[in-house]
């Protein structure tokens, strides 16, 4: 068993751990129920996630890159738009056009 991941909170690493689970890698959460303990202990007390396989732990690395990679959806834009395919004027904060749907770029 091979430690892959330190989580921020138990929702962050009960998400990645089903991310792995669903490309068929076996893992565990550690260290879930010492978040109650943050600030009384005076060690890391932040979850952590662990592949069972260790001969899996290359490819949960790489999970892990994909996981963390920004997606367009955290995207911040401050400026208006124009939909490119219906011409619709958008304000920043839209990502897609709520005319037709098309993403922004």
């Amino acid at each position: 068993m091979k430690q892959v991941y330190t989580a921020s909170n138990i929702v962050d690493a009960q998400i990645f751990k089903d991310y792995l689970c669903g490309a068929g890698i076996e893992a565990i959460i550690k260290g879930e129920f010492l978040t109650g303990a943050v600030g009384e202990l005076p060690t890391n007390t932040y979850p952590t996630v662990w592949v069972i396989d260790e001969d899996l732990f290359d490819k949960a690395k790489e999970l892990l890159k994909i996981y963390e990679a920004p997606r367009p959806s955290d995207q911040v834009f401050h400026d208006s738009w124009t939909c490119p395919a219906c011409g619709e004027w958008m304000e920043s904060q839209f990502t897609e056009c709520w005319r037709c749907g098309r993403q922004r770029i």
